[in-house]
């Protein structure tokens, strides 16, 4: 019995999805900064905690990205637009 794992490219919303994937690659440019920028003369506990948040960072970004293009809504990923402010006087 085979199994087969479907992944679907979703197109609708594409505002939303490629907003999502510029946030997705800022995250992925402050982690690898993050990661890769910092020298010799930082001391080595700022470096450690420096690598461990640029390694977070991309995880969030390789998430943003996969989540923006994978799920097929995303009103419940990124933020909804407000509704319409009720009139109270009334």
């Amino acid at each position: 019995m085979a199994y087969r794992a479907h992944m679907r490219v979703h197109r609708n919303q594409p505002v939303v999805r490629i907003l999502g994937t510029l946030v997705g690659a800022g995250f992925l440019a402050i982690g690898a900064y993050a990661v890769f920028g910092a020298d010799d003369t930082v001391p080595a506990f700022v470096r450690d905690r420096a690598w461990w948040f640029g390694a977070c960072a991309i995880v969030a970004g390789v998430w943003a990205i996969a989540v923006s293009w994978l799920d097929p809504d995303l009103s419940g990923v990124w933020c909804r637009p407000p509704r319409r402010p009720r009139d109270f006087r009334n």
